[in-house]
C-alpha cells in the first residue's frame, strides 16, 4: 500500500490546518459566534481502518459528501455522530427557532456547514498544490462508517482528520475524510513532493 512519509504528512497537515482556519472564520460569520476548530495530525488509513475509527465514535453517523475532480479526484466528507446533528442545527439556526422545527432544517443546515468546511479544505489544497478542482453536488448520508464511506474497494485509501468544534455553547467532535483511489493518492504524493521542493519520483 502506498504511504506518505512524515514530511509529506506534515505538509498535508499544514494544508488542512490552513483550510480549517478559513472554515472557522467562515463558520463564525455563519453562526454569529466565535468558532474554534482544532485539527490533529493527519492519518492515512485503509477503508476498513477508517470505518472502524468512525464506528468507534458512533455506529450511526451523519455525513455531508462533496465530490471533487481535478489533478486527482475523490470524495470529501464532513461526518458527525448523528445525535449531534440537531445540536449543530441549533447552532446554525439560532436559539429563536422552536425545537419542533429543528429536524425540518436538519438537511439544509448540515449541507451548509458541510459546504463551508469542505470547500475551505479543498480550496486550501487547490491553493497550495497549485491545481484547480471542480466540485460536484453535495449530498447527505446517514449510516455506519462503512456505508458513509460508500466504498468496499480495499485499495481505496482514506485521508482522515479528527476535528474538535468549540463554540461558547457547544463542544462537538467530528471528522473530515477524503476518500481517494490509489492513482489519486500517487498524484497527491507527487504534488506534495513538488510543494516540498523535492524531485518528483514515481514510487
Amino acid at each position: 500500500m502506498l504511504k506518505l512519509d512524515d514530511d509529506q504528512l506534515d505538509a498535508l497537515s499544514e494544508i488542512f490546518n490552513i483550510g480549517v482556519g478559513k472554515a472557522a472564520a467562515a463558520m463564525s460569520g455563519l453562526v454569529g459566534d466565535e468558532v474554534l476548530l482544532s485539527v490533529p495530525h493527519v492519518s492515512l488509513l485503509t477503508v476498513s481502518e477508517a470505518a472502524q475509527e468512525l464506528n468507534a465514535a458512533n455506529p450511526r453517523l451523519y455525513a455531508v459528501r462533496q465530490p471533487f475532480d481535478g489533478v486527482f479526484k475523490g470524495d470529501a466528507l464532513l461526518i458527525f455522530p448523528s445525535e449531534k446533528s440537531l445540536e449543530i442545527v441549533r447552532v446554525v439556526a439560532g436559539q429563536s427557532v422552536p425545537e419542533e422545527q429543528l429536524s425540518g432544517l436538519e438537511r439544509d443546515a448540515m449541507t451548509e456547514i458541510g459546504n463551508v468546511m469542505l470547500n475551505a479544505c479543498i480550496a486550501a489544497l487547490s491553493d497550495l498544490l497549485q491545481n484547480e478542482f471542480d466540485l460536484g453536488t453535495p449530498d447527505v448520508n446517514i449510516g455506519d462508517g462503512r456505508s458513509i464511506l460508500r466504498t468496499r474497494i480495499q485499495n481505496h485509501l482514506v485521508v482522515f482528520l479528527h476535528i474538535r468544534f468549540e463554540l461558547k455553547s457547544s463542544d462537538i467532535e467530528g471528522f473530515v475524510v477524503f476518500v481517494l483511489n490509489t492513482t489519486s493518492l500517487e498524484t497527491l504524493r507527487l504534488c506534495l513532493d513538488k510543494m516540498l521542493g523535492r524531485p518528483t519520483t514515481v514510487a
